[in-house]
């Protein structure tokens, strides 16, 4: 690898692995194809959970997973919307608008990761590193646009243009020849003359024209096309600037998509059962928060053993079960709301080294409730998980029904990777790990509920948003698994890798550059 002295870090944002492959195949994606047929490449590598832009972008981006962020090496993001109980009175962060504090929010991601992790950029150590269109980009030398301002009206421009194909066509254009111009005159963007080492270029594109469009839509597949010229004008730009050998290419996505069965409405859910949507500019001092809710729901409840109007400590148990003004059983009534079909919530007395998370199913046809949990325990490199069913008919994630999944279900602990091993071809993958890194984030919800798409809500923090039906929060694999590309240079291996993870790619950039991960990755490298 000492010919490597470049890396680009590509991200698609919203792109499904059978639906990007089939491009490739199709011979659609002439570019991607060529960077694919120089190197490593796997059809099947697992995102985070919950899929959903910055919690997986954040955790591309710095190797690790979220967890007890004051405690242990990991980062601090647990979802994209999520409300921060420690402050008095809590704070509600929302990554994609204007939050409790009446700012743009999405700039905060460098400081909610916490100071237990490093991105990539931090990693490096020395050398020049360039971010172009990410806000998560801390330790980056140079930032496109160079300003919050200006990258927050650069996200709301292609969020919200009137004519959107025709400009995010040229914003695609613009991040690639910025990234070039880096690399021409490195001088300009620097405080050296040295060629940028790392380079992350995010396309957030695809992901605005999935949600308006659908993955199934012509526009979103032009989209697709445009950003491999882009890629391709790259490619010619670095080859005649005579970097393209020793440069290496890493394309990969945050999450895939789905298309959801049906739009749903609370109607009055709320009201009869005694809850109000707490939000810090009403006068109404509410008793539970919905953070986000497209198909997987996030719900807040206030403790009553706060002991302050203000505080929110996290509910036991028991006060789920015996909550509000109606004395309502939450893990009970919250599977009344139309499609929920799969819960999730802490066990009492849980650690940051030691827990177990509740996980319930309800049968779509006969209505019965089938239980099963994780334990976990341990820690950064020594963290494991235990997956547990009642009994055989009992599996909430139905791995007893695959032959290979089902050999874990021995009542014994196991690493992330051999969850991966045995659950990378199936529904919900790495879910016994990543669900119990997530519950161990002080910032966790408290009931996490899902209709595995058969209904969407697009509730934000108490609010309908949008009729979106095209969405990729679920655990299914048409979420959870994205393609993974490295390629370029010849000093990359030409092999397929069956499966990995995307906490994967930090270690093995840093590997090709010579470069030491922070011991906060919980990934390893691919080469």
């Amino acid at each position: 690898m000492n010919q490597i002295k470049h890396v680009i870090f590509c991200i698609i944002d919203d792109v499904r692995s059978d639906q990007f492959f089939k491009l490739i195949d199709k011979g659609s994606l002439p570019n991607l194809k060529k960077i694919m047929d120089s190197g490593i490449y796997s059809k099947n590598c697992i995102t985070d959970f919950p899929s959903l832009t910055y919690p997986t972008q954040v955790s591309m981006m710095t190797g690790t997973y979220t967890g007890n962020y004051l405690e242990e090496l990991c980062h601090g993001v647990p979802s994209f919307h999520w409300m921060e109980r420690r402050e008095n009175p809590p704070r509600l962060r929302s990554y994609n608008s204007i939050g409790s504090d009446e700012r743009i929010q999405i700039y905060k991601l460098n400081d909610d990761m916490g100071t237990n992790c490093e991105t990539i950029f931090e990693m490096v150590k020395e050398g020049n590193t360039v971010s172009i269109s990410q806000f998560i980009s801390r330790g980056a030398s140079y930032l496109f646009p160079e300003r919050k301002t200006k990258l927050i009206l650069y996200y709301l421009l292609i969020k919200h243009s009137y004519n959107i194909n025709k400009y995010i066509t040229k914003a695609n254009l613009v991040a690639v020849k910025k990234l070039l111009k880096t690399f021409e005159k490195p001088k300009k963007f620097f405080n050296t003359k040295d060629t940028p080492i790392v380079s992350n270029l995010l396309f957030v594109s695809s992901d605005v024209m999935m949600h308006l469009y659908g993955f199934d839509s012509e526009l979103y597949e032009l989209n697709l096309l445009n950003i491999d010229k882009a890629l391709g004008i790259l490619l010619e730009g670095l080859g005649k600037l005579g970097h393209l050998n020793e440069t290496a290419f890493v394309i990969s996505s945050d999450h895939g998509n789905y298309k959801a069965k049906a739009l749903g409405d609370f109607g009055d859910f709320f009201n009869e059962n005694g809850l109000n949507n707490y939000h810090p500019r009403k006068a109404v001092n509410g008793n539970m928060n919905l953070g986000g809710f497209n198909s997987v729901g996030f719900f807040n409840f206030k403790s009553n053993n706060n002991g302050n109007g203000h505080n929110w400590n996290h509910p036991t148990i028991s006060e789920m079960e015996n909550y509000g003004p109606k004395r309502i059983n939450l893990l009970e009534k919250l599977f009344d709301i139309k499609g929920v079909r799969l819960m999730y919530y802490c066990e009492e007395g849980n650690t940051s080294k030691k827990g177990k998370i509740n996980l319930k199913r309800k049968d779509q046809s006969t209505g019965k409730i089938v239980k099963s949990s994780i334990e976990y325990t341990g820690h950064g490199k020594e963290f494991k998980t235990k997956y547990s069913t009642e009994a055989v008919d009992s599996d909430v994630f139905n791995y007893i029904n695959d032959d290979i999944a089902s050999r874990l279900l021995d009542n014994k602990f196991h690493t992330i990777n051999e969850w991966l091993d045995a659950t990378f071809h199936i529904d919900f993958p790495l879910y016994p790990d990543l669900l119990s890194r997530n519950f161990k984030n002080p910032r966790r919800a408290d009931i996490i509920v899902s209709t595995c798409g058969d209904v969407a809500y697009n509730i934000k923090h108490g609010r309908k948003e949008n009729k979106n039906m095209y969405l990729h929060d679920i655990g299914l694999k048409k979420s959870t698994v994205v393609p993974l590309i490295i390629g370029g240079s010849k000093e990359i291996p030409v092999k397929e890798i069956s499966h990995c993870k995307i906490t994967d790619i930090v270690p093995t950039l840093l590997k090709m550059l010579g470069k030491k991960p922070h011991p906060s990755v919980v990934g390893e490298s691919l080469i």
